[in-house]
């Protein structure tokens, strides 16, 4: 009788235990990855903002430098070549491409542009714009600009 309790406790784990385990860890999973990747989307989308940001701060030095927001040397206006930001992240692959500022008649205003691609380009934000009142667009969803 002894010798079977010792036997037994030794034996490892039944299939009802391992199908338990594999349940747990499928539901775990099942919740865990979609969190994953709606905080990576919000990662960058916050990067998207910041670039578009850094935009409209770049493209106001400029207009400091030169009294308009555009290009002065070329008829019309167009969007200064020497604008620095193309795509976010600035290395490795894109989430969002930065256009050059689209310039309003006379240079007296701009819009830039960060739109998604790859693996952001199916994000429900959409294309993110700010001009050069500050005016943030799309206004709507606003957890777009917020979170």
């Amino acid at each position: 009788m002894r010798q079977r309790l010792s036997m037994r406790s030794l034996s490892g784990f039944t299939l009802i235990e391992l199908i338990i385990t594999m349940v747990v860890i499928a539901v775990l999973t099942a919740i865990a990855i979609p969190n994953y990747t709606a905080y990576i989307q919000r990662s960058n989308r916050s990067e998207a903002r910041s670039a578009l940001l850094e935009g409209a701060t770049w493209m106001e030095r400029w207009r400091t430098q030169t009294g308009v927001y555009g290009d002065t040397t070329a008829t019309p206006t167009v969007a200064p070549a020497a604008f620095p930001f193309a795509q976010v992240p600035a290395t490795g692959t894109a989430k969002y491409t930065i256009a050059a500022p689209t310039i309003a008649a006379a240079g007296i205003g701009y819009l830039i542009t960060a739109t998604p691609v790859g693996a952001m380009a199916a994000d429900p934000c959409g294309a993110f714009s700010i001009n050069e009142t500050g005016q943030r667009l799309p206004a709507a969803p606003a957890y777009c600009w917020s979170r």
